[in-house]
C-alpha cells in the first residue's frame, strides 16, 4: 500500500531513512522475542483453547475475546484469528507471538513515517517517527502478546489516514477521493474494527486531517459535503461491527470489568470525568518523560475524585492549554497545521479509553497510549522546523556552528536514552514473577500492584506471601469486590471459614449481586461450617433468587441448615453438625491442610460502606 512518488534519488533516501527507523524499532523491542506469556496473555492465549486450533476458525467471529470463565468481555475476532494462526505455526511457543508484535511495531513505525513525510519536511518526519520507534511507553503494547490488537489497529489506521492525506493531496481540482482509495480505507477500517473496538475513531481522524493538513482552496463545508457519502460508508461499517458485537456479548459498550473502581464507588459521570482530569498530567508525563513506567495505575496511587478539588487544576490547565494551542496552530499552514493535526489525533485516539464518554474499565494503561502517542510524536516533529528556524536566526557564527553540532547530539542522545529505557523495560515483561514484583517497585501505593502480586503468589503456592499482599491491597483500597472475594475463596479452600465469612460479606456489601448466586452459595457453605445454619439458610435463599449456582447444591445447603436448626431445637445433638451429612460434591473434596496463611481478620476487615472515600 505504501508508495512513494519521488525522484529516484529522493525515493532511495526515503527508503534508507525508513530502514534506519526499522533498526531503531528492532533495537528497542527485539529483545522481547525471548519473553514468555505474561499477565493477560496467560488467560487470553495460553489457557484459551479457542485460539489453539484453526479447526472451524470462522467460529471465532461468534465468540467473545475473553474466555467465558473470565467474563466473556470484548469482541476482537480478527485478533483471535491471528492468535490461532500464530499458535498453530509455533506450536504454542510465545516467541512466535512476540516476533509478530515486533514486526507489527516496525511496520507501524514505517507507516507513520509515510504519513508524516506527507505533511512535514522529511527531516522533521523522520525525527517524529524515530521518537515513536524508541518510545518507552510502547513497551506494554509490544512486550505483551495481547497488545497485538493495539499494534494492528495502529498500523491499519495509520495506513488509512496516510492514504487519505496523500490521495487528497494528489486529487485533481474539484475532486475528492478515488474509488480505489475509498475501498482501501474501508477495508483497513473493517479489519481494524474487528481487531479492537477503539478503531472506531478513524472517521474522526479523517475529518481532523481534512480540516488541518489537507490543502484545498475550497471551503471546509464544501469538502465535507463531497466526503459525506464516504463517511457514511465508514459509519455503516462501525454500525455493523457494533451489531455483531452486541449479538455475541450483549449491547453494553464498556471496558473490561474486573477493574471496577468507578462502579464499586458508585461514581457519578461528573466525578468520573474529574478523576480523569486529574490523570491528565500523567498522560503528559508518560509521553514527554517516560522514565517511570508502571503496569498498575490504581487508587490510592491515582486519586479518585469525589468532588472538584485543587488536585484537578493542573490537568484542567493542561487541557485548556492543549486545546488553545491546537486552535492557534490550526490557523497556520505548514508545520503549524501539522502540529494541530497531531494534537487532534492524540485527543481523538485517546477518547475511547479516557472515561470521558463511557467507562473504560481502567483509569490508565500504558498500552492504550500507543495509538495516541503517534499524534503526540507528530506534534513534536512539527516543532523541529520551528526550532531550526530559530537557530538559523542566530547572529553569531559561533552560536550557529554550535547549534548545528548540538542539535544532532541532543536528538541522538534522546533516541539512545529512549531505546535503552525500552530495552530495560521490555526485560521486565519476561515472566509474571518478574513483572508483578516490579509493579510493587514502580507503584508501591497502587492497590492493584499488591493485588496482582498476591494473586500470583497464591497461584504458585506461596500462600503466606499472597495473603500479605492481599491484606496490603485491602488497606490501600478496600472497594474492589474481586479482591476480597478472591481472598475469601483462598481461606475457604484452606478450611479457614471464620476468616472467609467477613470477606465474602464485604464483597457483597460493595456489590450485592457480585458473582450472583455462586458467591452466596460459597458464603452459605462457610456459614454451615461455622455453625451458623440460620444465616447459611438465608444466604442460600438469596443465591436461589439471584441464580447462577446449581439448584442441587443450594438444596443440599438448605437441607444441612434445616437439619442443624432442628437438631438445635430438640437438643438432639451438640453444637457440632452431624458428620454424616453429605456435603455437595464440589465442597466435599477440599483438603483442609495446614497452609501457611494467618487468617487473622476481624468481623469488619475493611470498614463500612458509609466510610468510602
Amino acid at each position: 500500500m505504501i508508495s512513494i512518488h519521488l525522484p529516484t534519488s529522493a525515493r532511495a533516501r526515503w527508503w534508507l531513512l525508513a530502514a534506519a527507523l526499522v533498526m531503531l524499532a528492532l533495537a528497542s523491542s527485539g529483545i522481547g522475542i525471548g519473553n514468555g506469556f505474561t499477565y493477560d496473555d496467560v488467560y487470553v492465549i495460553q489457557r484459551n483453547g479457542a485460539v489453539h486450533s484453526l479447526h472451524r476458525w470462522w467460529r471465532l467471529f461468534a465468540q467473545s475475546y475473553w474466555p467465558r470463565s473470565w467474563g466473556a468481555d470484548g469482541y476482537r475476532p480478527v485478533t483471535m484469528l491471528g492468535f490461532a494462526v500464530e499458535w498453530v505455526v509455533g506450536g504454542g511457543s510465545p516467541w512466535v507471538f512476540h516476533a509478530v508484535n515486533v514486526a507489527l511495531y516496525c511496520a507501524t513505525t514505517v507507516a507513520m513515517f509515510w504519513l508524516a513525510s506527507a505533511i512535514l519536511p522529511l527531516t522533521a518526519a523522520w525525527i517524529a517517527s524515530a521518537l515513536f520507534a524508541v518510545h518507552p511507553v510502547h513497551v506494554e503494547a509490544v512486550a505483551s502478546t495481547v497488545g497485538q490488537s493495539e499494534l494492528s489497529v495502529a498500523l491499519l489506521l495509520t495506513l488509512a489516514v496516510g492514504l487519505f492525506v496523500r490521495r487528497r493531496a494528489s486529487a485533481p481540482p474539484g475532486a475528492s477521493l478515488s474509488m480505489g482509495a475509498m475501498a482501501a480505507i474501508a477495508v483497513c477500517y473493517t479489519i481494524a474494527m474487528f481487531a479492537k473496538e477503539h478503531a472506531i475513531v478513524l472517521p474522526a481522524l479523517l475529518l481532523a486531517a481534512e480540516a488541518t493538513v489537507v490543502v484545498d482552496p475550497r471551503p471546509l463545508r464544501t469538502r465535507l459535503v463531497l466526503l459525506r457519502p464516504f463517511l457514511l460508508v465508514l459509519t455503516l461499517i462501525a454500525v455493523a461491527y457494533l451489531g455483531a458485537r452486541a449479538a455475541v456479548k450483549g449491547g453494553e459498550i464498556s471496558g473490561f470489568q474486573p477493574f471496577i473502581v468507578f462502579q464499586s464507588l458508585d461514581l457519578s459521570y461528573v466525578n468520573r470525568v474529574l478523576t480523569m482530569i486529574g490523570v491528565v498530567p500523567q498522560w503528559v508525563r508518560l509521553l514527554l518523560w517516560p522514565a517511570r513506567l508502571s503496569t498498575e495505575y490504581a487508587p490510592p496511587y491515582v486519586d479518585v475524585a469525589q468532588a472538584p478539588a485543587l488536585t484537578q487544576l493542573p490537568g484542567l490547565l493542561i487541557l485548556v492549554g492543549v486545546f488553545g494551542l491546537a486552535a492557534v496552530l490550526w490557523r497556520r499552514r505548514g508545520v503549524g497545521s501539522a502540529a494541530s493535526f497531531g494534537i487532534a489525533w492524540f485527543c481523538i485516539a485517546l477518547l475511547p479509553s479516557s472515561n470521558f464518554i463511557i467507562p473504560a474499565g481502567i483509569i490508565l494503561a500504558e498500552r492504550t497510549l500507543f495509538l495516541p502517542s503517534l499524534g503526540a510524536m507528530l506534534a513534536l516533529g512539527a516543532a523541529t522546523p520551528w526550532i531550526a528556524r530559530r537557530f538559523a536566526t542566530l547572529r553569531s557564527n559561533d552560536a550557529a556552528r554550535v547549534s548545528r553540532i548540538l542539535v544532532p547530539i541532543t536528538v541522538g542522545t534522546i533516541l539512545l536514552a529512549g531505546a535503552w529505557r525500552s530495552i530495560t523495560r521490555t526485560r521486565v515483561w519476561q515472566s509474571n514473577e518478574r513483572l508483578f514484583a516490579q509493579a510493587i517497585v514502580d507503584a508501591p501505593e497502587s492497590y492493584r500492584a499488591h493485588y496482582m502480586l498476591g494473586a500470583w503468589f497464591f497461584e504458585t503456592g506461596r500462600k503466606k506471601e499472597g495473603e500479605h499482599h492481599y491484606r496490603r491491597a485491602l488497606q490501600l483500597f478496600p472497594y474492589d469486590p474481586f479482591m476480597s472475594y478472591n481472598l475469601a475463596q483462598q481461606y475457604q479452600s484452606a478450611g479457614m471459614f471464620l476468616a472467609a465469612i467477613p470477606l465474602y460479606r464485604w464483597a457483597f456489601e460493595i456489590n450485592p449481586q457480585f458473582h450472583e448466586g455462586q458467591g452466596r452459595a460459597n458464603l452459605a457453605l462457610c456459614l454451615i461450617d461455622a455453625r451458623e445454619p440460620a444465616q447459611a439458610r438465608e444466604q442460600a435463599l438469596i443465591a436461589i433468587r439471584f441464580g447462577g449456582a446449581p439448584l442441587k447444591q443450594l438444596r443440599n445447603i438448605m437441607q444441612m441448615a434445616d437439619s442443624a436448626l432442628r437438631a438445635s431445637k430438640t437438643h438432639a445433638q451438640s453444637n457440632r453438625l452431624n458428620t454424616a451429612v453429605v456435603l455437595p460434591d464440589w465442597h466435599a473434596g477440599k483438603v483442609r491442610e495446614n497452609v501457611q496463611i494467618t487468617g487473622e481478620w476481624s468481623e469488619t476487615p475493611v470498614g463500612s460502606r458509609a466510610a468510602r472515600p
